[in-house]
């Protein structure tokens, strides 16, 4: 990434993502951001065969100090406790997210310990295992406050207003145009390297076998 900064733990679901990142110069966070948007918007809209927007709104930010450790924890533990929260998965461990590479101590090729993490204990075993700890205590807090819907109302109404004249095998998100490589599946294709990053991390922080003591927590 530009700007020499540390990305931490990045678990995603069917509608947004959880970045937590420590620049080495906090004004160019914009910037980094920018960047991280449109360039996964070009991969993303590659492999899918599309074009146009692919993220519906900017992303939302909020700062704090480096040696807020407190904090940094809180964050971290919030990002991985997410897709639990969600109902996504039982557990923390998640192929999407950096947890195994925190709590299993296993490189996954994309993440670093965060600064605060190391601070838990004198040995990384020991971090580990009072990170584990935490993270067990996590209690997740519903949202509150009224949710807007207008957004899948509309798109509902726009997706059926062009079912008459369009047959249900052709038919495309609107606002989306087909790209000319999309029809060669070839073309599409994630690059070598790129796969092998994927599945390496993804086995670093999958689900294993002797995992079911976190998933029945």
């Amino acid at each position: 990434m530009e700007g020499g900064s540390n990305r931490q733990p990045a678990p995603h679901h069917a509608n947004h993502l959880h970045l937590l990142l420590r620049p080495d110069d906090a004004s160019e966070l914009p910037r980094l951001m920018h960047w991280i948007a449109w360039t996964s918007a070009m991969a993303l809209n590659h492999l899918s065969g599309r074009c146009g927007h692919f993220w519906e709104a900017r992303y939302y930010a909020t700062a704090f100090a480096p040696k807020d450790h407190r904090r940094a924890l809180n964050t971290l533990r919030y990002i991985h406790a997410n897709p639990k929260a969600a109902g996504i998965r039982k557990g923390f461990y998640d192929p999407y997210s950096n947890y195994g590479h925190y709590s299993r101590l296993q490189t996954d090729v994309m993440s670093q310990w965060h600064p605060s993490f190391l601070q838990l204990a004198s040995i990384l075993k020991g971090c580990s295992k009072r990170y584990a700890w935490f993270c067990q205590r996590y209690r997740h807090k519903s949202k509150s406050g009224p949710r807007c819907h207008w957004g899948p109302r509309m798109l509902k109404r726009l997706v059926e207003k062009g079912r008459g004249s369009q047959s249900k095998k052709n038919l495309v998100s609107p606002g989306q145009q087909k790209l000319p490589f999309a029809f060669d599946i070839r073309l599409n294709q994630i690059p070598e390297e790129w796969q092998q990053v994927a599945v390496k991390f993804r086995r670093a922080n999958g689900i294993r076998d002797g995992d079911t003591r976190m998933l029945l927590s």
